[in-house]
């Protein structure tokens, strides 16, 4: 009902918006009342409009089951009836809209999803004070521009006529003379629509969360002392969880809003008996607030309460657990293990425990470690189900430190989690100096061992590794089976699985608990951002570090898009333009190089070219990315000018004997295809998988070979020889490295820590 109502939304929406903007009328009255009809007609058309831009934005707040969504789109659907009929519309969009309304009226009850209070309550402040002032800024335009229409207006009629373009009537007494008298009333109007869509989405906005209480922290801690025995569990205190307590306050939930899906961090903590009363009742508070259920990492022990609950299984993955107890240095298998620690120890390091509390210096010191790891490899910090460095993580746990007998630095730490009822022993941030000796961390982990070992617990848990031994029988199963096969790249799966199988480990499996399968790619989303930590920067320094990041994407979009844009409001300005920016053969005989650099930024006509602006959008920004800013600018304009100086000599010699040559001789070249496709082929050849490099070269210069073949246009000509052209600095750059010979045999570097 939810999605048929959202389709049926859009599409009477899409409806109403076409009508409104074509030209037609039909009277539907006496000619005695033309006068009256005529303005009923041309206000229906205000009417429709209203009703469809409510009705495009009401239809996702209908697709989540919003309240305020439903009541909104139903009066809307009833000013949609109004218009259609008064219009004299053709009997589909009527009948539509008729349908439309059956539907949402029969259908209330599936639209009980409540919004957020406080964004509702902002929403029709918002409606208010918003329409308040675009009607005094109607007033005071009205009574103030006497010059740009045809009569003046006293105050009040101005007042009057500003309430009719505020609810998109047509002006009664106003007649503009002008441009800038036209462009006026039509800005009343759209700022009128602009204030209805931005009040609207607020109305139907999704709950927002707030912080636990002081209170409910206490609630938590104390659960988790009494029946926590997850390795997860210290992570429900980390300040980005929210806590869903159970009503007889015996068990909770520990949950992070991401859009509109509740992740979970595993299964439920409390007594047996209120586990099964809080998983309903937070699956309560889901539905009435429109939110996606879905539980991450959930052992085996939590399946079964789940599965009572209607939720579905997906094996993601497998969490390694050394049995601490029979783990022995002395074994076979841990031969290279020893060498490393002997190494370390012939370096002067050894683990020990930093006193707590810690003093300053030590704190000071794991501060910088943790800098410098984070400085190195593109390492980041996150959060969800790992913690980041800070005094609250490390004064409130256990810190095991390599350090330097000489020097007393400290070079490597890790620290160690409460294990509450569990058996398993968990440790958070594992982190080193750059420069730390291989083997560093080994001697942590061999540490930690030794540590859970002492204090009588039977394991320690090296962590999940996504996606190993999925499941085959189900779509989603081999979906996941795929990326671990083939997302090494993006997720490293089977680097973590080798490196921490070498410790003997057993192999634990964790499932993600949902309850629809086609939510499965959001919830995917969703799980991926939740481990983010938002960005605390303003957003004039976030805009800033992207335009540092990316300078020459940043100028090329800037600067193509402003000229586009001129050209789109002003098409007599183009060919000046093009004549004084373009470039053809005379140019460079008179040695006007200039105009090879600014004949890519003027395109081959005037307006908004959509290829371009989605090559300045995208490709321009990839490219940066994957090769770097130099080498972007030379790709970019060393295929551009290659290729046009290529195809402009190309032209001169054949111009006795052909004539597409002669006109391309007289006509000034322009457009940044060339320099896009050149930045297109140099990414490719950027890809490290040679299986994903050919593919998509082999599609590109076939694709580009294939329009020339069958267009023969000359700029076809100039793409292929640009991508020709950046083939062979992409395969000069991207070359492999000569293999190193050496003479002896290199220590193996540490692993990074997962």
């Amino acid at each position: 009902m939810r999605r048929g109502c959202a389709i049926g939304s859009l599409l009477v929406g899409a409806g109403d918006l076409a009508l409104a903007a074509s030209a037609r009328t039909h009277l539907r009255v006496e000619s005695v009342f033309v006068e009256w009809a005529y303005e009923v007609v041309i206000g229906a058309r205000y009417l429709l409009l209203l009703a469809g831009v409510v009705l495009i934005v009401t239809a996702r707040g209908l697709l989540r089951g919003k309240r305020n969504g439903w009541r909104l789109a139903t009066v809307a659907t009833v000013g949609s009836i109004i218009g259609h009929h008064v219009k004299g519309a053709d009997g589909v969009g009527l009948g539509l809209s008729i349908a439309l309304l059956i539907a949402l009226l029969l259908g209330r009850h599936a639209f009980g999803v409540r919004a957020d209070p406080l964004s509702a309550r902002d929403g029709w402040r918002i409606l208010a004070v918003g329409e308040l002032i675009v009607f005094l800024y109607g007033v005071i335009g009205l009574y103030g521009l006497d010059d740009e229409f045809r009569d003046s207006t006293t105050l009040l009629q101005s007042a009057r006529e500003a309430g009719r373009l505020l609810v998109l009537l047509p002006a009664k007494s106003i007649d503009p003379i002008t441009p800038h008298g036209d462009w006026f009333v039509e800005s009343v109007r759209v700022a009128a629509l602009i204030v209805v869509l931005v009040a609207l989405s607020r109305v139907v906005s999704s709950v927002a969360v707030g912080q636990g209480t002081e209170r409910e922290r206490r609630t938590v801690e104390s659960l988790l002392g009494q029946w926590a025995n997850s390795s997860l569990a210290f992570f429900h205190l980390l300040d980005d969880k929210h806590w869903f307590i159970a009503s007889d306050a015996a068990a909770f939930i520990g949950y992070v809003v991401v859009g509109n899906v509740a992740v979970v961090l595993g299964e439920p903590v409390g007594a047996p008996a209120s586990r099964d009363l809080v998983i309903g009742e937070f699956l309560e508070l889901c539905a009435l607030n429109g939110w996606v259920a879905a539980h991450h990492q959930v052992t085996p022990a939590g399946v079964p309460e789940l599965a009572r609950h209607g939720m579905k299984m997906l094996k993601i993955g497998e969490e390694a657990i050394i049995a601490v107890q029979t783990w022995d240095i002395e074994s076979k298998a841990n031969k290279s293990l020893r060498s490393a620690l002997r190494r370390i120890e012939r370096s002067g390091l050894h683990v020990v425990e930093l006193a707590r509390p810690l003093s300053e210096r030590d704190f000071s010191e794991l501060g910088e470690v943790s800098d410098a790891w984070l400085a190195d490899a593109g390492h980041r910090e996150r959060t969800f189900t790992v913690g980041r460095f800070g005094p609250q993580l490390i004064e409130a746990t256990r810190v095991l430190a390599l350090r330097d007998e000489g020097s007393g630095r400290i070079v490597a730490f890790a620290n160690i989690l409460p294990s509450y009822g569990s058996d398993i022993g968990n440790f958070d941030l594992m982190r080193r100096r750059p420069d730390a000796p291989n083997g560093a961390m080994d001697a942590l982990f061999v540490a930690l061992i030794h540590h859970f070992r002492d204090a009588g617990l039977t394991g320690m848990t090296l962590g999940l590794v996504p996606f190993v031994n999925a499941d085959n029988d189900t779509l989603p199963g081999r979906a996941v089976r795929l990326l671990y096969e083939r997302g090494e790249a993006a997720f490293n799966s089977q680097g973590l699985f080798h490196f921490k199988d070498k410790w003997g480990p057993r192999w634990e499996p964790r499932y993600l608990a949902y309850q629809r399968d086609v939510d499965l790619p959001l919830i995917a989303a969703a799980v991926a951002r939740a481990g983010e930590i938002p960005d605390p920067r303003s957003l004039r320094t976030r805009v800033l570090g992207v335009l540092h990041r990316f300078p020459f994407s940043a100028a090329l979009i800037g600067v193509v898009v402003w000229l586009m844009g001129i050209t789109a409001i002003d098409t007599d300005s183009y060919r000046p333009l093009l004549r004084n920016l373009g470039l053809r053969w005379g140019d460079l005989l008179h040695l006007q190089f200039w105009r090879l650099a600014t004949s890519q930024l003027i395109q081959d006509r005037a307006g908004l070219v959509w290829s371009i602006v989605a090559l300045a959008l995208i490709a321009a920004p990839i490219a940066e990315w994957r090769i770097g800013t130099r080498r972007s600018i030379i790709t970019f304009f060393i295929g551009d000018w290659i290729s046009t100086i290529i195809v402009l000599v190309g032209a001169r010699l054949l111009e006795a004997s052909a004539h597409a040559a002669t006109v391309h001789i007289s006509t000034r070249d322009s457009g940044s295809s060339s320099g896009g496709w050149a930045l297109a082929v140099v990414t490719a050849c950027s890809l490290r998988d040679r299986r994903w490099r050919a593919t998509a070269l082999v599609a590109m210069l076939g694709f580009l070979l294939a329009t020339l073949v069958t267009e023969r246009r000359i700029f076809d000509v100039q793409h292929f020889v640009s991508a020709l052209t950046a083939l062979v600095m992409g395969a000069w750059w991207f070359r492999p490295e000569p293999p190193k010979r050496t003479t002896s045999e290199q220590p193996a570097a540490d692993p990074v820590s997962a």
